[in-house]
């Protein structure tokens, strides 16, 4: 019997065979081992960790906004500014330019996204507040919506959404002196 496409079928028993040693390779991979039926191989004790200024994890408390941005932190005992920083994914310079103080202190408010800070393609300010729980942000030259919305916490697509009288097709960036919307802003 012919399949006419050329491949040659597997005979069961080659297929057991491979998938047994296919099997035999990932466990001795799993363990260690140099090849199959060998006894793992021996691995360096491993070395003291060295003392890092990071914590493993944060023990303050991370206020949100709407779209589940982080957009505070509140400082514990033993926080630092590179610590916060990483587990929030920015560099400390940057993190410390959104915040006044030089040190941190427990209890201490940490702003995580620079809302009161003119950014780079968020240069603009705000100018007051709908009546509808949206902030009305004045924008400046060069601000574009990816930093508009980085600044605020806000996806994108939210901003846009929040916007739509201001689009006109293509790429949309908010002019000098246009007011932009800005949905569900964080609760100070």
């Amino acid at each position: 019997m012919s399949h006419g496409s050329g491949a040659k079928r597997v005979p069961p028993a080659a297929a057991v065979l491979l998938a047994a040693v296919l099997a035999g390779l990932l466990t001795a991979c799993d363990s260690g081992a140099d090849a199959p039926g060998e006894t793992p191989a021996r691995r360096p004790a491993a070395a003291a960790p060295a003392p890092s200024s990071a914590p493993a994890g944060l023990l303050g408390t991370t206020e949100m906004n709407g779209f589940f941005q982080p957009m505070h932190y509140t400082a514990v005992d033993g926080d630092t500014w590179e610590g916060i920083a990483a587990h929030f994914r920015m560099t400390p310079e940057i993190l410390r330019s959104f915040n006044e103080s030089v040190s941190i202190a427990a209890g201490e408010v940490i702003d995580l996204r620079g809302v009161d800070v003119p950014q780079l393609g968020a240069g603009g300010s705000v100018t007051g507040q709908d009546g509808q729980g949206q902030l009305l942000y004045r924008a400046s030259a060069g601000d574009t919506p990816a930093g508009i919305a980085s600044r605020y916490g806000v996806p994108l697509h939210a901003l846009r959404i929040a916007n739509l009288n201001l689009l006109t097709g293509g790429e949309w960036i908010p002019p000098a002196g246009a007011t932009v919307a800005i949905p569900n802003p964080p609760l100070d």
